[in-house]
């Protein structure tokens, strides 16, 4: 009988960053195979938009997916990792690049993450 390695442990981090000089700890994490779970909600606006197309950018390099969990809050993941809501309307906030990131969140999936804290 063959014996067969386990799969190491997937990583996952929440960011609540600060400053877009947090963007370098999320391009570390990504590219060393973690996910990230991006808090934006502390944020002003311009931070907003600087990392989210930061984040375009770098999963675009790495292909890569980032995708919409609630408001404010988006999962940065590396490439192979692949993220399923159960029906076709993941994909449809999974972006690539189009500016899809400011789509209304589900009245489900919001709750699931409104107990999370900075």
């Amino acid at each position: 009988m063959p014996v067969h390695a386990l799969p190491a442990p997937m990583r996952v981090h929440m960011i609540s960053p600060l400053t877009f000089n947090n963007a370098q700890e999320i391009g570390d994490r990504i590219k060393a195979g973690s996910s990230v779970f991006l808090d934006l909600r502390a944020v002003d606006r311009d931070l907003d938009e600087r990392l989210r197309d930061f984040c375009i950018g770098l999963i675009a390099a790495l292909d890569g997916s980032i995708t919409d969990v609630a408001q404010s809050i988006i999962l940065v993941a590396p490439s192979g990792i692949s993220v399923s809501r159960g029906s076709d309307q993941a994909s449809a906030r999974t972006t690539g690049g189009e500016p899809r990131y400011r789509a209304a969140m589900d009245a489900e999936v919001t709750p699931l993450f409104g107990s999370l804290s900075a």
